[in-house]
């Protein structure tokens, strides 16, 4: 790892630099590793409200192909990693090099104007043919999924608890578009839900992670992504929806949704695939 300071000369506070997204509210983008031809960063929304500056983490709708998943899907992960540019107009372009004499990659053109980040335009190049081609005119992703897996809140709440669950469980790739808010609990707080899945390469078991956020107050429960057990998601990229207010699908589009309920006498859900 080089750090910016090492490499361009700079001096430590350089290895963030802040823009502005709009009245009172910046972007702040930090560099964490530097590879052998881009980089990894991070970025904070800082936003002054009450005479008092919060940041919260954000998170970056990335496309994704896995073997574990029938088609393509969008992920948030906190990661920005490429070459990003300058933020004009609230919009960063981060250019990925699937290697390095940039044949193959993404573009893609990040709108940061919410608290939850969207994508303004995602072109790719998969095949590493040894041609290059300028990333501008490389295709444009297939706009069904973008459009499909879009997230349905991108308020102030929502930013807060993607940022919430990618600084607790990092490396769990977490859908975005399948945010959901009720009360499953019935304790008349409401609560927001979200899911996301990561894969343990030691014991090559996939799990789905299902968050549940009350407040400030995360909790988690892991299931299996399997096919031989009743209570298991036959693929990990699920989307959530209250089918009522006491009853949480899991939608994995493969098998019969998985239903969460909530067990007021052990306080933890309920799983049933009735």
């Amino acid at each position: 790892m080089v750090s910016r300071e090492e490499l361009l000369q700079a001096a430590p506070d350089e290895n963030v630099w802040v823009s502005p997204l709009g009245e009172g509210t910046w972007v702040a983008v930090a560099l964490c590793e530097h590879h052998a031809y881009q980089a990894t960063e991070v970025a904070l929304r800082i936003e002054q409200r009450d005479g008092a500056l919060t940041s919260t983490l954000l998170a970056f709708p990335t496309w994704r192909e896995a073997e574990q998943t029938p088609w393509a899907y969008i992920a948030y992960q906190p990661w920005l990693t490429g070459l990003a540019g300058e933020v004009t107009d609230g919009k960063i372009a981060l250019f990925y090099k699937g290697r390095g004499i940039g044949d193959c990659g993404e573009q893609v053109v990040y709108d940061l104007t919410a608290p939850v980040v969207r994508i303004a335009e995602y072109r790719a190049k998969f095949e590493c043919d040894g041609e290059w081609v300028e990333p501008d005119s490389w295709p444009l992703v297939p706009q069904q999924v973008l459009d499909d897996q879009t997230p349905a809140v991108t308020d102030r709440d929502a930013g807060a608890l993607l940022s919430a669950v990618m600084l607790r469980w990092p490396r769990v790739d977490w859908m975005g578009h399948a945010i959901v808010r009720g009360d499953l609990d019935a304790d008349s707080l409401g609560e927001q839900w979200i899911g996301g899945y990561s894969r343990n390469w030691d014991t090559e078991q996939t799990w789905y992670h299902l968050v549940r956020a009350e407040g400030d107050a995360l909790r988690s429960w892991d299931i299996p992504v399997a096919t031989d057990t009743q209570f298991s998601l036959c693929q990990p990229a699920a989307t959530l929806n209250f089918e009522s207010a006491a009853v949480l699908a899991i939608n994995d589009g493969l098998c019969d949704r998985l239903r969460v309920g909530w067990d007021a006498t052990s306080d933890t859900i309920t799983l049933d695939r009735r």
